[in-house]
């Protein structure tokens, strides 16, 4: 099964970084931004970050950093969408989740997608509103997961 085949962990070296970045840029900002550098912000040196990888391949990637000392944030969530289905997402998002219990944070909150709102929902995050819409096109919604009652 392809899911006991991915391994999940964060990127250490410069091609790690390089491969995770290319995929944070190919599935979330290429529609809209040449430039690879458009899916890296000012808090990635101050974040933790995971990805998927299946036989050598980064197949998913996602991000969390520390809001403040009671709610952490998590961005840049992507899989490759030859790999979709098969729950690579969750596994991303239950490593960054692990991540803000360990920092004892009490929430994770995030700005989903319209499209990924009920993948957020299964995973059990609680849509709070509409939020901000991305290249005047991409419509997010807040969404927050409280910890402290896992």
């Amino acid at each position: 099964m392809l899911i006991d085949k991915i391994r999940i962990k964060s990127p250490k070296t410069e091609e790690d970084f390089n491969s995770y970045y290319y995929l944070r840029w190919f599935i979330l900002r290429k529609e809209f931004e040449n430039d690879l550098e458009s899916a890296k912000d000012e808090l990635d040196k101050d974040s933790s970050h995971t990805m998927a990888v299946y036989d050598r391949k980064v197949v998913g990637v996602g991000r969390i950093h520390k809001i403040n000392d009671e709610c952490s944030q998590i961005r840049y969530m992507a899989t490759d969408s030859n790999y979709r289905g098969f729950g690579i997402g969750s596994l991303i998002l239950s490593k960054l989740i692990d991540i803000a219990i360990l920092d004892q944070q009490k929430d994770v909150i995030l700005h989903s997608r319209e499209n990924a709102v009920e993948f957020y929902k299964k995973n059990g995050f609680i849509l709070i509103q509409k939020s901000h819409l991305l290249y005047n096109k991409i419509q997010h919604y807040l969404m927050k997961k409280e910890l402290s009652k896992n």
